[in-house]
C-alpha cells in the first residue's frame, strides 16, 4: 500500500511541477506577447555593433516566447559610455531593455572612471555573439610595413574620442611600447567613417577596429593591400592575422604586461548583450535561452555566414566570469591600466 501511495505521491509531483513549468512559459510569453524590446546600440548605423545588432535582431524575437518586436536604438558618444549609462539607469528593467554595449566601458569601470555611472556586476548577463581581437591599421600610402616603424614616426589616427578603444588602445600603445600615434578624436558612428577619412588623405591609420569588423566591412581594402594591419590587441593572436604581432608580445617588462592583459581582458565580451539591473529573474532566463538558441539557430547562423558576421559566442555565465576576473584584477594593476588610459 505504501508503496502505490509513493507512485501517486511522485505521480503528482511530477504533473505538479510539469504544471507549473508551463505555467511560468505561459506567463513569459504573455507577456512578451505584442511587446518591443528596445535595443541600445553603442555606436551610431553602420559599425560592426550595428551590423550584429541588426542580424541578432531579424532572429532572436522568434525563440522568445511571445515573439517580441526587436527595435534598435543608437547611442553614440563617450566611446561607449553613453549607451551604458542609459542601458543600466534609464532602460525599462521588466525586460523589455537591453543593449549591445562596448567592451571598453567595462574596463573604464572596472579601473574606477567616474564617467562610467554603473556597476558592471549588476547588469544582467543575456550572452556574447563574439570573442574579439581589436587592430591598428594603417593606409597604403603611409609606406609604414610594421609596427616597428610606428615607433620611429608619428603617425595621425582617428578616434571615436575618450572611452573607446579607438582612443584608449593607442595611448595605451605610446605608453607602454613607445608608439608614437597622434589621436584626433571626434569620429564617431562607426569604423566606415574612420577609414572614408584614411581615403580622403585625412588620416594616416586607426587603431579599435574589431577583426570581425575588419572582415565584414573592409574585404576588398584588405585584399588589394590598401588597407594594411600592423598590429593587433588581445589576448592571443587571431587566426586570421597569425603573421600580425599581438601587443602582449611586444611589452617591454612583465609590469607592462599585466597592465596590457587587464587592458586586453575586456576584448573577450566583444559584442555583449547586457540588459539592466533587476530584471525579474524569469524573464532574464527566458532572454539567455533565447540567446543561447538562436547562436545555434540554422537560419540565423546562414545570414551570419552570409554577411561575414563572426560568431565565437558564449553565454551569461561566462560573461559573468569574465567580469568578475577584470573586477578582481590587483589594486596596483588596475593603477597601471589607469594610466595607460589617462583615466583620472
Amino acid at each position: 500500500m505504501s508503496r502505490i501511495r509513493s507512485s501517486v505521491c511522485a505521480l503528482s509531483c511530477i504533473l505538479v511541477t510539469g504544471a507549473v513549468g508551463q505555467a511560468s512559459a505561459d506567463a513569459i510569453a504573455d507577456f512578451y506577447t505584442g511587446k518591443t524590446i528596445s535595443m541600445i546600440v553603442a555606436s551610431g548605423p553602420g559599425g560592426g555593433y550595428d551590423l550584429y545588432a541588426r542580424t541578432l535582431s531579424r532572429h532572436y524575437p522568434r525563440n522568445i516566447p511571445g515573439n517580441p518586436n526587436v527595435v534598435i536604438q543608437y547611442a553614440p558618444g563617450g566611446g561607449g559610455i553613453v549607451a551604458a549609462n542609459n542601458v543600466y539607469g534609464l532602460a525599462r528593467r521588466d525586460g523589455t531593455g537591453m543593449g549591445m554595449l562596448a567592451s571598453s566601458t567595462f574596463l573604464l569601470a572596472a579601473v574606477g572612471d567616474a564617467n562610467t555611472k554603473f556597476e558592471n556586476l549588476k547588469f544582467t548577463f543575456i550572452g556574447n555573439m563574439n570573442e574579439e581581437v581589436d587592430t591598428c591599421s594603417v593606409w597604403h600610402t603611409t609606406g609604414i610595413k610594421s609596427a616597428e616603424d610606428i615607433k620611429s614616426r608619428e603617425v595621425i589616427i582617428g578616434t571615436a574620442g575618450p572611452g573607446s578603444n579607438s582612443q584608449t588602445f593607442p595611448l595605451a600603445m605610446n605608453s607602454a611600447l613607445g608608439m608614437k600615434f597622434k589621436a584626433i578624436p571626434g569620429y564617431q558612428g562607426g569604423a566606415q567613417i574612420r577609414t572614408t577619412a584614411m581615403e580622403r588623405g585625412e588620416l594616416q591609420g586607426t587603431c579599435g577596429i574589431f577583426v570581425s569588423t575588419l572582415n565584414a566591412q573592409f574585404p576588398q581594402q584588405l585584399a588589394e593591400g590598401k588597407l594594411k594591419v600592423v598590429l593587433q590587441m588581445g589576448l592571443s593572436r587571431h587566426p586570421a592575422y597569425k603573421d600580425v604581432p599581438n601587443a602582449l608580445e611586444m611589452a617591454n617588462d612583465q609590469k607592462g604586461r599585466a597592465a596590457l592583459e587587464l587592458l586586453f581582458a575586456q576584448l573577450a565580451l566583444g559584442r555583449p548583450v547586457l540588459g539592466p539591473p533587476d530584471i525579474p529573474a524569469d524573464r532574464a532566463a527566458a532572454l539567455q535561452k533565447a540567446f543561447d538558441v538562436t547562436m545555434n539557430d540554422p537560419q540565423f547562423r546562414a545570414e551570419a555566414e552570409k554577411t561575414r558576421v563572426e560568431l565565437r559566442w558564449f553565454d551569461a555565465a561566462r560573461m559573468k566570469d569574465v567580469m568578475e576576473r577584470m573586477e578582481a584584477a590587483p589594486i596596483a594593476v588596475k593603477e597601471d591600466v589607469r594610466k595607460l588610459l589617462n583615466v583620472k
